[in-house]
């Protein structure tokens, strides 16, 4: 990454204001994706197969989201958190991050009604960026983060924000701590390192920055190779039902976790070897270890 700013990327001025209100993430299991299942139906069957309580997806489209996607989820009796605002094109000017862009393309949400699904719980989180690193040039920084969540909360009150990226790879802000930013993920797999020390780093990490804690697990692409089956990327493996209880009771039973996602659920989506990764995860092993991961998550509930 260069080390350096690039002018005329359309970013607005960071105004150092008093921060904003800081919200914690509900303490609920679930999943990142869905395709597939995005409709009453597959909410139920997704939700009578692995005990799923909340999940991550992304929309680009307001009309859709507020008169199909939200009413669905809360008849459904789930929660959901939302990413707004696009792939990385929308927001990439000359190779790096568009605070601007980025920010034009969250006020397209602007009088779409999603304030009424916050309100009553429904839309619980939404996921400012995806992939906070994969930008060629400059990628956003500690201030662009902070900008963005402020920037999300003063039209949509209430509504948690986070980003995907480790609390210890996250860029510190100018005073050390964010200001408006409330959580982040942390998409553990078993590349990473012992499981105990990864949840210990990021966990004093997060501390150190005041940001709330989101576990992720990636049970798609993050395995040891132990299950036998290829994952989404060539070379990597799905995890077997053993490392989803043994890394995902790791998880949950953190203290300091709230959210518990794990990546992904997805009826569409084929990996490496043309497996669909929902096909694979409704193999009965898997399926209960899955379960049991979300019972695992709601005994260790704290008030």
């Amino acid at each position: 990454m260069v080390l350096v700013a690039l002018l005329g990327c359309g970013a607005p001025p960071v105004v150092d204001a008093a921060p904003t209100t800081r919200l914690t993430p509900p303490r609920l299991y679930g999943v990142w994706g869905l395709n597939g299942f995005v409709d009453p139906e597959g909410f139920a069957e997704v939700r009578r197969r692995i005990g799923i309580e909340v999940f991550q997806v992304a929309s680009e489209d307001p009309a859709w989201t507020v008169r199909v996607l939200l009413p669905s989820v809360r008849d459904a009796g789930l929660r959901v958190t939302l990413r707004l605002t696009g792939d990385h094109e929308r927001y990439t000017t000359l190779g790096s991050f568009d605070r601007g862009a980025w920010t034009a393309e969250l006020d397209r949400w602007a009088g779409a009604g999603l304030q009424p699904f916050v309100d009553d719980g429904t839309l619980v989180g939404h996921m400012l960026l995806d992939d906070v690193t994969n930008f060629p040039v400059v990628d956003p920084s500690a201030a662009d983060f902070d900008a963005m969540a402020r920037a999300s909360k003063d039209r949509f009150p209430g509504l948690m924000t986070y980003v995907r990226q480790q609390a210890r790879r996250l860029p510190t802000p100018a005073s050390g701590r964010y200001r408006h930013l409330d959580a982040q993920v942390n998409q553990y797999e078993v590349s990473e390192g012992p499981v105990d020390r990864y949840i210990s780093e990021n966990g004093a990490a997060a501390g150190r920055l005041g940001l709330a804690v989101i576990h992720g697990i990636n049970i798609a692409d993050g395995g040891d190779g132990s299950s036998g089956q290829p994952g989404w990327r060539s070379g990597h493996w799905a995890m077997s039902a053993e490392e989803i209880r043994r890394y995902g009771t790791a998880l949950a039973e953190d203290p300091a976790c709230t959210m518990l996602l794990a990546w992904e659920y997805d009826g569409r989506e084929r990996w490496s070897d043309g497996t669909v990764g929902a096909d694979y995860f409704q193999r009965p092993e898997l399926e209960a270890a899955l379960r049991e991961l979300g019972q695992r998550h709601r005994a260790d509930r704290r008030p």
